[in-house]
Formats: C-alpha cells, structure tokens, sequence
C-alpha cells in the first residue's frame, strides 16, 4: 500500500504551534506560499469567468452564448473533478498544482493574444472562445482538489478552520480581485486588452507554488485497479450519512444561489440599464467585486476564529438562510450601489456557507482519501454551478421571466430547503449540535487493507 505522507524541507519544520487570531495560519510558510498562490490563481479564474460573459455577448448578441461559455469553463469538473481526485492521492499534490498553473498560464496567453489580434471578434471567433474555456475548466477542475487536499498538511489539525476559512476568504476573495484589476484597463485603455490580467495573475501565482517545500501525497490500495482506487472516494462519501447529508445540502445551495455569474451581465443589462460596451463589462466587474468583499469579511472576521462545534453547527443554518435571502434583496435592486451592497450580501452568506459545510467535511474524512473525497464534493457543487449557469442565461431569454425574477425565485426556493433540512436527523445534529464526538474518522474497512 501507497502510504500517505507529508514531509518538509527541514528549514519550515520550526513553526510555532497555531495561535489565536484572524491570521494564525498565515505564520506557517508553506500555508502562507498556497494561500498566496491560490489568491493570484484563483484571482485570474475569476477575471477570465467575468470577461468572457460580456465578450460572449459581444460577439454573438446572444444570452444563451453567455451561459454556454460560462457552462463550459464550470461542467469539467463533472469529468475531471474525479480524475483531479485520484492524481492529488496518487502524486505529489504540489507538482500537480504547478502544471494547472502553468496549462492555464498557456492557455491564458493565447486567449489574450487572440482577442487583441481580433480572433475571437471575427468569424468562428466564438469557438476559439468555448475551446479555450474548456481547457481553463479542466485545468482549474483538477488543481482545485490538489490544493484542498494538500492545505490540512500545511497546518496543526487544532487550526484546521483556521487554515480552511482563510482559504476560502482568499479563493471567493479573488472574485474582487479579479475584477478589480481588470476595472482600470476597462475605464481607459479599453476590454481587449483586459485579457492580458489573468495570464499575469497566473505567472505570479506559479512563483508561489514553486516555493512550496512540503511534500504531500493520498493513499490508494495496493494491488487494486485505478477505477477501484477512484471509486473508493465515491463509496466514502456515498456510505458515510454526514458527509453524505452535508454535500446534498451544498449542492442544493451551489445550483440555487452561486450560479450567478451568467445573470450578472444580464441583470446589469435589464434591471440597471447597462447596455453600452464597456458598462456591459464593468456592471458585472462592480457586482463581482461585490461578492468577493462580502466572501473576505465573513471568512475573516466572522468565521476565522470560531472553533466551538457547536457554533460551526449553528452557522451551517444561519448563513444557509442568508444565502435564500441576499438573491431576493438583489433581485429588487434597482440601482449599481444597492446591486453592488446585495451582491456583498451573496457573496458573504455563500462563501461563508460553503467553507462551513466543506471545514466540516473535511473534519470527517481521512487524509488518505482526502482529496477523492474532495473531488466527489467539488464534483458535485461544481457541476450544479456550471449547469445552472447554462440553464438561467437560457431562461432568461424566455418573454415571461428575467433575470431579477431568476435570482429572487431560486432564492426563496433554498430559503425552502434550508428549513426543510430541520428535518433530516444528521443536519438537524449538526445544527444544534455540532458534529458528535465519535464521527467517524478513518477509512472504512473495505477501502483499508489491500486487495
């Protein structure tokens, strides 16, 4: 059997055990290297996401491209969330990390080259557009569970929220970023030339995992072939009632309340009157910035301290309610400024909610079958968001709905679920509760010992 491990150049071992504070992860030097790393890397998916609805829509005139090409930069991770998995437990999760870098600095590159050139803007230019969004969502769906799965090595179990919470502040965080570094270019020098943002956030993001000094691989059964090995993670998280319980939930919330991205070039379009070239691009840019100030301060101030389990319970519910909430005060925002405010509301109640339920199911599963595990629940969530990006663009073309009607009606559909979800026995513990002190931790017998 391939062990697990984690191992550090000797020069990072003398790290002082995690403090209290906001930041207490940050003092670990591998943590603070992914957590920088994931900031620029993610910083520039997001950027490319914001763009590419906007210069969509520009080259086709149609909403429906606009999903279509948001669809296809999220539903990779439907096929390579699973693969993503089995490499982060198979090779080494920081080598993996660094060629998604690189595979999405590439292809970054051409993108920009290509719509400056006037590629993307002529005949079939569109199809260099989908191609290119493709392989962006590929690349972004394996370097995802690489990257959880080796965080819970960069720090002390004890500051595992910590470490998780500041992670997610930094990944939803980059929503902001991302667009707000695009915004200046936007303003002066005009849209084409934003595309040259994310390949520059790529580059100096793979400086940062080059730095990595930990050493972090899975576990997978000796003797056993790469279907077994892969399907393993799906067993877990399929048998296991809590972890089981906790996904369906997010899954729920990632299709009703964070496939937004599609909508915002729409919403700004119909709802603000947002229609010219360059207001098409900065409408959703000011929304997304938005989202990603929301996400940094509940992550931050709100979440990055908690470690009573019965508080992380009560925050699952209460920031699930927020989450059904903030799309119906954005559907009746009838100016930027009230957009942008409801946008920070969304952005606060997902992002909070998402690291919630994943810090949860990452205090469940064993190492060796962390990133499997990770995969199967970004497989999920991912897929919902990539599928509902596709489906709101399309329905919003219908006569009889728009997409303020879009984002009020699958908010209040979640606010449903949530108090629904009372009901089931192993969310209601973790609600009042907290998670049960002897939750099962190990892997189960049938994926623990060889052949």
């Amino acid at each position: 059997m391939t062990a697990s491990s984690a191992t550090e150049d000797p020069s990072t071992n003398e790290t002082p055990p995690i403090k209290s504070g906001y930041f207490a992860s940050l003092a670990f030097p591998d943590y603070r290297r992914l957590w920088t790393a994931t900031g620029f890397t993610q910083s520039a998916g997001w950027a490319l996401i914001v763009a590419r609805g906007p210069l969509a829509y520009q080259v086709t005139d149609s909403a429906t491209w606009i999903g279509i090409i948001t669809f296809a930069a999220l539903i990779p991770a439907l096929a390579f969330n699973p693969i993503g998995g089995y490499l982060a437990d198979r090779m080494d999760r920081r080598t993996l990390l660094l060629a998604c870098c690189v595979t999405n600095l590439l292809t970054a590159v051409v993108l920009a080259i290509a719509v400056v050139a006037g590629v993307i803007h002529g005949t079939g230019g569109i199809w260099w557009l989908l191609g290119l969004s493709i392989i962006n969502g590929c690349a972004r769906s394996v370097q995802m569970p690489a990257s959880q799965s080796l965080l819970p090595n960069l720090v002390p179990k004890e500051g595992l929220l910590n470490g998780i919470a500041l992670n997610q502040a930094v990944q939803q965080g980059s929503r902001a970023a991302g667009a707000l570094a695009m915004v200046p270019l936007v303003a002066t020098i005009g849209t084409d030339e934003v595309f040259f943002i994310p390949a520059a956030l790529y580059l100096l993001g793979g400086f940062q995992l080059v730095a990595i000094r930990t050493r972090s691989t899975g576990k997978k059964v000796a003797g056993r072939s790469v279907l077994y090995n892969l399907v393993a993670g799906i067993h877990y998280s399929y048998t296991h009632p809590i972890v089981l319980s906790v996904i369906m939930l997010a899954v729920a919330h990632c299709a009703l309340t964070m496939a937004f991205e599609a909508l915002f070039p729409l919403f700004a379009r119909e709802q603000l009157g947002m229609s010219e070239d360059r207001a098409l691009y900065s409408g959703p840019m000011y929304m997304m910035i938005g989202v990603g100030v929301g996400a940094v301060f509940v992550n931050t101030v709100v979440l990055a301290r908690v470690r009573d389990q019965r508080k992380r319970g009560a925050l699952i519910f209460w920031l699930g309610v927020l989450s059904g909430l903030a799309p119906l005060a954005m559907a009746f925002s009838n100016s930027l400024l009230l957009a942008v405010l409801a946008a920070a509301a969304i952005g606060g109640a997902t992002a909070g909610f998402m690291t919630m339920t994943h810090a949860t199911i990452q205090q469940i599963i064993p190492d060796a079958l962390r990133g499997r595990i990770s995969s199967v629940n970004m497989w999920h969530t991912m897929g919902m968001m990539a599928t509902f990006n596709l489906v709101n663009p399309i329905l919003a073309e219908l006569s009889w709905i728009d997409a303020p009607r879009i984002l009020a009606a699958t908010g209040l559909i979640f606010l449903v679920i949530v108090l629904v979800s009372l009901l089931i026995p192993p969310l209601r513990q973790i609600y009042f509760r907290g998670l049960p002190q002897t939750v099962q931790t190990e892997l189960r017998p049938s994926f623990a010992a060889a052949g």
